[in-house]
This record gives structure tokens, sequence and C-alpha cells, in this order.
């Protein structure tokens, strides 16, 4: 029961600033026709779902973990050199899988995400995001994962190159360009603001 308190607790806190931004991009008067279409909706929802699933797995840090560990940095854990230790082949493609589908559902939600140099810069700065708030809970920060996870990215795309190769795809109704960037942004500053584990192991534990 507790954890699954926390998984609410933490799905929760990146997709209720979400709905706002929902509301904003694509609830305008200008995108009525969005409504009726269920399998582009629900291919945003697989996007804003698919963020939140890379934050748990990633364990991205807070703005309570920086509290909690008083914003120390610990060197030794950081790692600016690429591929300089040990070959972990398996961590190496879970790294890939994790980030390739950011480079299908992409293209598929946003047409005008559809070309690689797009892709590629997203899934860099998306991966840097989270790399850089991993300081603040202590954990591995690593040019490898940077690296990886823009060429799961990449492969993504590739992916869904192929897959739609030769299909004629439906018109999307207009949107703003960066409403990718904004979905990333505000979910992760709803976990960066809203979400702290340990003030509620606190509340359930009595510790």
């Amino acid at each position: 029961m507790e954890a699954f308190i926390f998984l609410a607790y933490e799905l929760l806190a990146s997709l209720l600033p979400c709905l706002a931004v929902f509301a904003l991009l694509d609830l305008r008067p200008g995108c009525r026709e969005w409504r009726g279409k269920i399998l582009r909706m629900t291919l945003l929802l697989c996007f804003v779902l698919y963020l939140v699933a890379v934050y748990h797995f990633t364990g991205v840090g807070t703005l309570y973990d920086g509290l909690l560990y008083q914003w120390e940095i610990w060197s030794e854990r950081i790692n600016l050199f690429p591929f300089s230790r040990d070959i972990d082949p398996m961590g190496y493609v879970l790294n890939v899988l994790l980030f390739l589908p950011l480079g299908v559902l992409l293209p598929l939600v946003w047409r005008t995400w559809a070309r690689a140099g797009k892709v590629l810069c997203l899934g860099a700065g998306f991966s840097l995001l989270i790399e850089l708030s991993q300081l603040l809970n202590n954990r591995s920060t690593d040019v490898d994962d940077l690296i990886l996870n823009t060429l799961g990215a990449f492969v993504g795309f590739l992916l869904y190159k192929g897959l739609t190769h030769g299909k004629r795809q439906t018109d999307h109704p207009p949107v703003p360009r960066l409403s990718p960037l904004w979905y990333i942004v505000i979910t992760f500053a709803g976990r960066f603001f809203l979400f702290n584990d340990m003030g509620l192991a606190r509340v359930l534990y009595g510790f």
C-alpha cells in the first residue's frame, strides 16, 4: 500500500502542472478540432507518462534532495570523460532503450519535430537536464549516459522513419513549435518542486 502511495504521489507531482500546459497549448480556441482526435490525445498522454517514467527510473534530483544533502556535490560521482570507466554493456543498452521512445513519440505527436536534428537536440537537452539534476541527490552524473541517451533518441527517430516510410500521415492541428519542450520543463518542474519522498516517508512511517 505504501509503495502505491509513493507512486501515486510521484505521478501526480508531474501530471497536475501538466494539465495547465495542456489547457494553454492544446485546448486553445484554434485547436478545438484537437478534442475529437482520440488517437492524438492518447499519444500525448503516452508522451507525458513516458517523461514521468524516465524521471522515476533515472531518479532525477529534486529541491528536497538538495536540501537534504545541503547542496553538496561529490566530484568522484561525476564523469566528464567519455567511456573512460569500466565498460557496462547492459547499462549502455538500457540507456539507449530508455530514450528510444522519445525519438518515436516526438514526431508522432508533433509533425514539426520530424527532423533528425531537432530530435537529437531535444534528446541531448533532456538527458543533460536529468544528469545535472542528479548532482542534487549524489547519484552518478556521467557523460556516457548523455551520449547513449542521445543515441537512443536518434535510434528511435530512425525507427519512426522506417515504420512511417511511404505512409500518408494525418494532418496535425497547429500548435506552438516548442510544445514538447514545455511539457518536459513543466513535468520536470512539478516533480522538482512538489515531490518530497522523504517528507512523505516521515508522514507514513513517523520518523
